[in-house]
């Protein structure tokens, strides 16, 4: 079992724009049950972790959103406010400081407060063995085993497993046999091992204890990819998919990133310092607004990787960002009655997503092969159509001959999207304010 204790941390913040009208200013995509489970994808979160924490979970969240965040998550986390938003890295890292201030040696984990995960057993082993890996002195990610060629998502590359070449017999990284023809021996009968060789022995000796633990080295991290390279991707066999899930040392954390954005980590030890004392609301409000605002995968991921520094333990979960109606849809499909979501033909379902109520249906009526999913308290008849309904009003919803399409009806805004376009959703939301409907937001 790791030795250094385990506190997981939760940055729960963005706008959650590609969900509007569902995710508001006010109400953002973790505090919302999206799939009928009775339960947010926050509250999912803490409960996935807490089996998991030595400490208590630490969740990160905007000022206007602490309130309903210790509504969700009770009395047994701790919440940090965050002033302004200054993307994952400095809130990260305020967590790291706070934890590193009292168990210098704890290991913390970084999971987003919005995704969905399916399997927690595996999700569990995945985390135990990232745990093991971050005790070596690693930044530990763990990668999802891609299943298409996703554009929405990042990747990452992992190493291919160097070997040696020791008396005479090619070695894996692991430390044993690899397939191949023998080395030429030296005059003792053992290979010489000098200069780059030494090098690359060193390196494979590190690379096999991360082996050992189940994880692997990275290469690089590579943001979101058009179609043709995510088919490259997926063909190549040595990508997986980046769930911005990193697990690392606290203080290996802040002193990699004092090398890199020293401001952060100086500014976010300054304000652990202070945590907890009278002077802590003077010193967050003086220092939290020259944090720099980055995220932690361009801040110490991608450099960190380029230096050997990052390995990558591969996931065999179901995993989502949830990052767009289309994304949802899908979800919904592919965990058809697992879900609350009801379907409908010339049929009908109820129920409260946002409230994690009850969803029931009398069943689908698909003989002309209209595949309707319904969230909420709408009920729809339709006739050729496939669709996902997420329906907060009382309102009767018909559709006919609509194809691959997403309608969100709340009190005070209707959206009909085609899911192809879902990622072009935030443009809507933008213009919102210089509309004159900022309010909707």
């Amino acid at each position: 079992m790791p030795q250094a204790p385990f506190v997981p941390v939760i940055p729960a913040g963005g706008a959650g724009t590609r969900l509007w009208p569902l995710s508001r200013r006010g109400r953002p995509k973790f505090l919302l049950d999206l799939t009928g489970s009775g339960a947010s994808l926050l509250q999912q979160t803490v409960a996935r972790l807490a089996p998991l924490a030595d400490r208590a979970p630490i969740v990160v969240t905007g000022v206007p959103h602490v309130a309903a965040v210790r509504e969700q998550v009770g009395s047994d986390v701790q919440i940090l406010a965050e002033p302004s938003p200054r993307n994952s890295m400095p809130a990260i890292a305020l967590a790291a400081a706070l934890v590193e201030r009292d168990s210098p040696d704890a290991v913390i984990g970084s999971f987003a407060a919005d995704h969905l995960i399916g399997d927690d057993a595996s999700f569990a082993r995945a985390v135990t063995a990232a745990r093991h890996a971050a005790e070596l002195g690693h930044l530990v990610t763990i990668g999802i085993r891609p299943t298409h060629a996703a554009t929405g998502f990042g990747y990452i590359e992992r190493v291919v497993e160097r070997h040696l070449e020791r008396d005479g017999e090619k070695t894996s990284a692991d430390g044993g046999a690899a397939s191949g023809t023998a080395a030429a021996a030296g005059p003792t009968g053992t290979a010489a091992v000098t200069g780059t060789a030494a090098a690359t022995e060193t390196a494979a000796t590190a690379e096999g204890e991360l082996r050992a633990l189940g994880a692997v080295p990275v290469s690089r991290f590579v943001e979101k990819p058009d179609r043709d390279r995510a088919e490259a991707f997926l063909a190549s066999g040595t990508f997986s998919w980046n769930a911005g899930i990193f697990v690392v040392r606290a203080r290996v954390l802040l002193d990699e990133l004092a090398e890199q954005i020293p401001g952060i980590a100086h500014g976010a030890r300054a304000i652990a310092a202070a945590h907890g004392t009278q002077e802590y609301s003077s010193v967050l409000a003086e220092i939290w607004p020259r944090l720099t605002s980055i995220a932690i995968d361009h801040a110490l991921a991608e450099p960190l990787a380029a230096a050997g520094k990052v390995a990558m333990v591969p996931g065999d979960f179901d995993w989502d960002d949830v990052g767009d109606f289309a994304a949802l849809a899908r979800q919904l499909r592919e965990h058809r009655g697992s879900t609350g979501a009801g379907s409908a033909g010339s049929g009908r379902s109820d129920g409260s997503v946002c409230a994690g109520g009850p969803v029931g249906a009398d069943g689908p009526d698909d003989s002309d092969g209209s595949d309707v999913q319904v969230l909420g308290a709408a009920t729809v008849d339709a006739l050729s159509s496939t669709a996902t309904v997420y329906g907060s009003t009382d309102r009767h919803i018909a559709l006919v001959g609509l194809q691959g399409i997403s309608i969100v009806d709340t009190e005070d805004a209707l959206l009909v999207l085609a899911d192809e376009q879902a990622q072009t959703l935030a443009r809507i939301v933008a213009r919102l304010d210089e509309n004159g409907h900022g309010h909707l937001r």
